[in-house]
């Protein structure tokens, strides 16, 4: 028996006697650990969520032509999958050209999408993919500072827990309290939050949290786009199990502990052929997958040891908090998303509307989900600078209309693939 297993039971074995991870349900706590470098291990002290613990410079590759500063960060968060205190995660931070403005560049935490669950996907490690490195830049070049947490568990040990309201949250708020602490000076604490597809669940999610976790940060707004997060706790076996590409997303999210307790244990629930994609996630990234399914005929239908009736009832709710936020909130959808349906993303943003929150919701015609964010960036700049100049930006709430059929998408816009 390996190390590694040795680790995973022992840990394993302590977190259910803590009551924070069911028997019933073992999870890999090591899943998709390695491939990083020293940096991404932090064997010193953590004793306060938010600290920054060490930078690094970075430069080809990780878009920062209009950047005085780009590096990869590490810094100290709170672990919100296994409730072991302080952990470590890591991220890059860049920094805008030119004098920083009188109190300092606001600053945008850009919550990025789906990269997989490996160490090795983590976008600080990885780099940035054409479209993140577009958005980024987009905002550098309007005065912004931009930090932009991996998340709990990606590029830093433990598993990375996909999806999963608390951890992400939790990254977002940590990285932007340690890119304050790191330059007082040449950043402001007035925040907004920005997020694309898993990135939109993210944010929302530490918008929920941070009266409550993080109140010292100036959070002004909060910008969603390809909205993830779904209206009610519904299950969709179309969609969710049925569709052309969920086995990927069901596999990384099962093995980040994002199923609900009690659901059997992947090496129970998985086929032979979804055991194939579990050793592709541990090593190799989202898109990597895709040809693993393909070459194997891989689906979510034939990927696990259950009816897909039953597999749409397994994973944990990925819907909206039944709060109020404390800050407006910009959704960009693009009516072209195969990805997370208009209808979809609508039914959210009319549940958010019910809630009591101040949304602003655009909609773009044939834009697909991956183009989402940087079609919608100057509505969001907008957006951005309006709340931070004290204003409030306008609702939606009062006029929403249900999008018709899914649109065709429209290729000659950037990064529709």
């Amino acid at each position: 028996m390996s190390v590694r297993t040795l680790l995973a039971i022992a840990l394993s074995a302590v977190l259910s006697a803590a009551g924070t991870a069911p028997a019933s349900t073992p999870l890999d706590v090591y899943f998709g650990d390695g491939g990083t470098s020293a940096f991404y291990h932090w064997d010193g002290a953590l004793d306060v969520p938010g600290k920054m613990l060490r930078q690094e410079p970075v430069g080809e590759g990780f878009y920062a032509s209009n950047a005085s500063l780009a590096t990869r960060i590490l810094y100290s968060s709170t672990d919100g999958r296994f409730d072991r205190g302080v952990i470590e995660s890591s991220g890059l931070l860049y920094l805008p050209k030119g004098a920083p403005p009188a109190g300092g560049w606001p600053l945008v935490v850009w919550g990025h999408g789906t990269f997989g669950i490996a160490d090795v996907c983590a976008p600080s490690w990885k780099r940035p993919t054409p479209r993140d490195g577009s958005y980024v830049d987009a905002w550098l070049q309007r005065g912004f500072a931009v930090v932009a947490p991996d998340y709990q568990g990606l590029g830093t040990r433990g598993v990375h827990p996909y999806t999963q309201a608390k951890p992400e949250g939790y990254s977002v708020l940590d990285a932007a309290r340690a890119a304050l602490a790191a330059y007082p000076a040449r950043i402001a604490n007035r925040v907004i939050l920005t997020g694309q597809s898993q990135g939109s669940g993210a944010v929302l999610s530490a918008t929920v949290l941070a009266p409550r976790y993080a109140p010292d940060l100036g959070l002004v707004g909060t910008v969603a786009t390809a909205l993830v997060q779904r209206a009610e706790d519904h299950f969709d076996v179309a969609g969710d199990v049925l569709g052309d590409d969920s086995a990927r997303y069901l596999v990384m999210r099962l093995l980040g502990g994002g199923f609900r307790p009690g659901t059997p244990t992947p090496d129970e629930l998985l086929t032979t052929k979804g055991k194939l994609l579990l050793e592709a996630a541990r090593t190799s990234c989202s898109r990597d997958l895709i040809p693993v399914a393909r070459e194997h005929g891989i689906t979510a239908r034939n990927a696990f040891n259950a009816t897909p009736e039953r597999v749409a009832r397994m994973p944990q709710s990925l819907a909206v908090e039944k709060v109020k936020l404390s800050v407006p909130l910009f959704v960009g959808t693009g009516l072209a998303d195969s990805v997370i349906p208009p209808g979809q993303q609508y039914d959210a943003v009319v549940e958010l509307c019910r809630l009591g929150d101040h949304v602003q919701w655009n909609t773009y015609d044939g834009v697909t989900h991956s183009a989402t964010s940087n079609r919608a960036i100057e509505d969001a700049v907008a957006f951005a600078r309006t709340a931070l100049a004290g204003h409030e930006p306008p609702s939606s709430c009062g006029k929403l209309v249900k999008p018709g059929a899914l649109q065709k998408p429209d290729r000659s816009i950037p990064f529709s693939d």
